[in-house]
């Protein structure tokens, strides 16, 4: 790792585990839940791993870092800070900086010990993982089939429904967001992912006018169901994230005039993705689209209609910059984003269409390849 992170003033240390840290894992790829040490010295470009006696053999087969430490080395019992003390101090560092989720117990002790600690809003791992490697994005691409695979599923339990009253019902029992929740999950165990950033949404009716719950109960007919999957790969950890609307059965005149507006601002904001493009010209050319349709949006203060961001950084995180929103964030090639505008109204319901694109350097590449039909 060390020879891919930028020249910088200050040592960097962190403090973590790196099951949820994505920085912690990007920097060693080394996955443990317990906390451990990592270290970036600037002079001679060199990063150490401390990890305890018990990791230590693994960690020297798995992680990419220069030098791997055990805790033993430094004694039996010393306490955490103790050791990273130690540490610093045989290796005449002076002062570091640390992200902002550092431990406030290790910064205190050695700040008292007169080594300064600066936290800093992003961390050099942060802003790389930006960009992603042909390696990286192959493991997207790998995980976006498994998401496609699943929605599939999902779609194809709606489909081979029938309607029974306001009702869908298949294999003579109702179908309910659960049911169709446990075929997602299923599939994507089989295909090797984990839902660790949460479950699937299937939200139907006016369940799904809010935008992240996830859906319960019975399936109806006629109304607009958000179907949301966002697997990580088990053994790579990259992410993958899509969104689809449904309906079984004719939606009333409403809805079908909200799908095509999503579609319209999605397939807008598609043809102005590229490098050098802000992520606010991108959001503002979708919020346009609903304004001149006649629909809300966040950025006049509405609290219906288009109510969050039109999309948003994907990697090791679910969730990661760049967030394509209000920002003067230039897009870069090699930056992986969703674009997934919505329209949420309570009496209605809610219509969201997601892809997962690869920022090019003259336009982008559409990594989700699963059709967009909006009566199935």
């Amino acid at each position: 790792m060390a020879e891919e992170i930028e020249e910088r003033q200050k040592p960097l240390l962190m403090v973590s585990e790196s099951m949820r840290n994505a920085d912690m894992y990007y920097a060693t790829r080394f996955l443990s839940t317990a906390p451990f040490t990592y270290l970036y010295l600037p002079h001679g470009r060199k990063d150490m791993l401390i990890v305890s006696q018990m990791e230590y053999g693994r960690a020297v087969k798995e992680s990419i870092v220069n030098e791997i430490r055990s805790t033993l080395d430094y004694g039996y019992d010393l306490k955490q800070e103790e050791l990273i003390l130690k540490v610093l101090l045989e290796e005449d560092v002076n002062a570091i900086e640390v992200p902002k989720y550092f431990p406030v117990y290790i910064a205190n002790t050695l700040r008292t010990e007169g080594i300064e600690v600066v936290p800093v809003e992003a961390v050099e791992m942060t802003k790389e993982r930006e960009i992603k490697t042909e390696q990286e994005m192959n493991y997207m691409r790998k995980a976006q089939r498994a998401c496609e695979h699943a929605m599939g599923i999902a779609i194809g339990l709606i489909k081979k429904s029938f309607v029974e009253g306001n009702l869908l019902v298949v294999n003579d029992e109702i179908l309910t967001s659960e049911i169709l929740k446990a075929g997602i999950e299923h599939a994507l165990i089989d295909s090797g992912c984990t839902c660790d950033a949460g479950e699937p949404i299937v939200a139907c009716g006016t369940k799904a006018a809010d935008p992240h719950f996830s859906g319960h109960g019975p399936i109806s007919a006629y109304e607009s169901i958000i179907i949301d999957i966002f697997p990580r790969l088990k053994t790579e950890r990259y992410f993958a994230d899509m969104s689809r609307t449904v309906v079984k059965g004719e939606p009333g005149n409403e809805l079908k005039e909200m799908y095509a507006a999503v579609k319209q601002a999605q397939d807008a904001a598609l043809d102005i993705v590229k490098a050098g493009v802000t992520c606010k010209e991108v959001h503002n050319h979708v919020c346009d689209i609903f304004e001149d349709r006649g629909y809300d949006t966040l950025r006049k203060g509405s609290k219906k209609g288009f109510i969050h961001t039109t999309g948003h950084g994907v990697g090791l995180d679910i969730h990661e910059n760049p967030g394509v929103g209000d920002n003067d964030y230039e897009l870069r090639a090699g930056n992986v984003i969703t674009i997934e505008p919505g329209l949420y109204y309570p009496e209605l319901g809610g219509v969201r269409l997601e892809d997962m694109v690869l920022v090019l350097k003259n336009g982008c590449e559409n990594l989700t390849q699963f059709e967009k039909k909006f009566v199935v």
